[in-house]
């Protein structure tokens, strides 16, 4: 029952961080949105910090499932077309730059909410350093995630078109295959 409970209670926050960000991101309206007590939240999660790491360790876990799951299924489709079909959908999913936003703002005074950060965005420079066949630590590797960061932040602000999605991505493309 706990695990199911503190389940709901990270459901409820990443949902109300996709509705309004770190704006709309506390401990009473995440007790409230997923119908408890705020009492019973802090039992879970003492802190704040607490409950924004388990909601970075679920959507972490997420988006490895995700690329897992389509390296499963693309196993004849080259890796790099893999990794750019997925990236295209995270550029059109302005929910999550809205939740990744919102978590970095709250990092700025939270160690343990950076950490967590700081493991999202190594994963993320080990998939990039596999495909480009380079070392995680490489500056082309910390370019091609800031650049992706940044275009899913600038989706945020300007709702690209799809039309300007899949050009964004073609000229990223492009740079890859160059740095490669």
């Amino acid at each position: 029952m706990s695990e199911d409970l503190r389940g709901k209670i990270v459901d409820a926050a990443i949902e109300l961080l996709e509705q309004s960000g770190a704006r709309g991101f506390g401990q009473v309206k995440v007790a409230r949105a997923a119908g408890l007590q705020q009492g019973h939240l802090t039992y879970y999660f003492p802190r704040k910090a607490d409950l924004v790491a388990a909601v970075l360790v679920r959507l972490s876990g997420r988006a490895r499932d995700e690329f897992e799951q389509a390296l499963a299924k693309g196993s004849e489709q080259p890796s790099e077309e893999l990794l750019f079909s997925l990236l295209r959908r995270l550029l059109s999913d302005r929910r999550r730059s809205l939740i990744l936003l919102g978590l970095m703002a709250e990092a700025v005074d939270d160690v343990e909410i950076r950490r967590a950060l700081a493991e999202q965005l190594q994963f993320q420079r080990r998939v990039f350093a596999l495909l480009m066949q380079r070392n995680e630590n490489d500056l082309d590797v910390h370019l091609a995630v800031a650049a992706l960061r940044g275009l899913g932040i600038e989706n945020l602000l300007i709702e690209n078109s799809s039309e300007e999605v899949d050009a964004l991505l073609e000229r990223f493309r492009t740079w890859f295959a160059r740095s490669r």
